[in-house]
């Protein structure tokens, strides 16, 4: 099949979805607060996050492997790492780690490490209800992953991230697998600087904890041996997500151009999202980005978080590429969180 053909296919798919997703997405509040391997939904990507998540349409880079695999073959650089840090509440902080590598013709290849900070927790038994022992522990909640990403075309990419997610606390743990799968198709309808991005996020196995911490002691009726027997704990699934945007590109001049960007996420243990957000840039030296988001059937009071800001630096140090992110995101009921991000390409 040749480009162009491609091109009109992936035209005509993306009209259909764009058509029919409001029909067939709805969300499911009823089930609010029942997955499980929520650590998932913690978002990453300081450029992203500034527009409150809305950039799956031009999601580039190391950013996409969380936000929209398909934008990760488009990276500047042949090869490049970055790392974050965030604060969400209290002591509880979200690192992250990416590397990515073009690897010619087959596409890009990556690899992400996004892990949890609780801090020391008191350790407390039905014998030491008040820690007083003075041990502690910190559980560990951990999503490794990997990602490939093709642009077929011009026009279209596509990708994909196989992801692990792993917790734990004493005595106990649970995995899983899950799967990102993202489309990105540009000059949509044949509108140069209009773009759609699709992905689904999350589809994978269940979670379920086990380990000697489930363990219980018993005695059966009539008997008088004691026993050690397991009880089962649930299992839940994870948080999947459908998201389909659009985004606008418009070059003012040489030196400004602006990114507008909305979309719709679905999502199947909650209420649905609407996000918007915009980016200014100048060159390539500095941007200003900024985010609001929206939850379906819900107060604005009511939702824990809604507006987010940021900017971004570019700078060469020795022919190195140097990119620094920061993001603010306002939380209803805690401080707000604070994402800073370093982005190195060679």
């Amino acid at each position: 099949m040749n480009k162009a053909k491609l091109n009109r296919v992936f035209a005509w798919l993306a009209l259909v979805l764009l058509t029919v997703s409001g029909q067939l997405l709805a969300g499911d509040p009823a089930r609010t607060g029942s997955a499980a391997g929520e650590q998932l939904l913690v978002p990453v990507g300081a450029r992203d996050l500034a527009m409150s998540g809305s950039n799956v349409a031009f999601s580039r880079g190391l950013d996409a492997m969380y936000w929209n695999p398909a934008g990760f073959s488009h990276m500047d650089n042949s090869a490049a790492g970055t790392f974050s840090t965030m604060s969400i509440f209290n002591d509880v902080k979200v690192n992250y780690l990416a590397l990515g590598v073009k690897v010619g013709s087959l596409g890009n290849l990556g690899f992400s490490l996004k892990s949890f900070d609780f801090g020391d927790i008191p350790y407390t038994t039905n014998q030491d209800w008040d820690g007083s022992s003075g041990r502690t522990f910190s559980p560990t909640f951990i999503t490794g992953a990997l990602t490939y990403s093709r642009q077929l075309t011009d026009l279209i990419q596509v990708g994909m991230t196989a992801k692990l997610v792993h917790e734990s606390i004493p005595r106990a743990s649970a995995s899983a697998m899950a799967f990102d799968m993202g489309l990105q198709y540009h000059q949509l309808g044949g509108v140069n600087g209009l773009s759609m991005g699709l992905v689904v996020k999350n589809i994978g196995t269940n979670l379920q904890y086990a380990g000697s911490g489930l363990l219980t002691q018993s005695v059966d009726v009539d008997g008088d041996r004691i026993e050690f027997r397991d009880r089962p704990a649930a299992t839940h699934q994870l948080p999947a997500t459908v998201e389909l945007g659009l985004g606008y590109r418009r070059s003012i001049d040489e030196q400004n151009s602006v990114i507008f960007n909305g979309n719709f996420e679905n999502n199947n243990f909650g209420n649905d999202n609407f996000k918007f957000g915009v980016e200014y840039s100048y060159g390539d030296l500095i941007a200003l980005r900024g985010g609001y988001r929206l939850v379906n059937d819900t107060d604005s009071e009511d939702i824990l978080y809604r507006f987010t800001a940021g900017m971004g630096l570019n700078f060469q140090l020795s022919g190195t590429d140097l990119r620094f992110d920061y993001t603010f995101r306002d939380s209803r009921y805690y401080d707000g969180n604070n994402l800073f991000a370093l982005t190195v390409g060679f």
